[in-house]
């Protein structure tokens, strides 16, 4: 009797576990943004930004770099006393230390205008990709580009799906 009782609950229990397989899908999300025509736009309007930015940024450094460059000169002269270099050495640290400030200050512009440019583009691809694990059933979607993965079978990518969804493949 327990010997059937057991072998009751083996079978229940590898009925059970057949049933419930998990089914896994991966995507490549930088071959699939490299055919979002929205992101070469992102990138352009990044990219001028950045531009703007970083001219912006020259000019100011420009500035600073030729009052060091008289402060220097003055002092190769001899014109300028002791006291009255330590004074222009200390102006120049804090000009130098606000010119860090603003650079810190310009990436974090660009980093949040680069955020605000993407955002949409990923959450719409984003939304797709989970449509499509909920209404395929999938357990788990990996993203193939980055590392760690030794073997990814091809009938599990589901970029295709996802550029279908976008619009982008027939």
């Amino acid at each position: 009797m327990k010997k059937i009782l057991l072998a009751l609950v083996l079978i229940a229990f590898a009925i059970n576990f057949g049933s419930a397989q998990q089914k896994f899908g991966y995507i490549n999300s930088a071959q699939v943004l490299s055919k979002v025509p929205e992101v070469a736009i992102a990138d352009s309007m990044a990219k001028k930004y950045q531009d703007s930015l970083t001219a912006s940024m020259q000019v100011i450094v420009a500035a600073f770099q030729k009052k060091v460059n008289d402060y220097q000169a003055e002092v190769q002269k001899g014109n300028m006393a002791p006291i009255a270099q330590q004074k222009k050495e200390e102006e120049l640290q804090k000009e130098q230390e606000k010119l860090r400030s603003l650079d810190a200050e310009l990436r974090q512009k660009f980093s949040d205008r680069r955020e605000a440019l993407y955002s949409p583009i990923l959450d719409k691809i984003d939304k797709i990709v989970k449509k499509i694990g909920k209404d395929n059933h999938y357990t788990m979607i990996f993203d193939s580009s980055q590392p760690g993965y030794l073997y990814l079978s091809d009938s599990d990518d589901l970029a295709p799906m996802v550029l279908k969804e976008l619009g982008l493949v027939k």
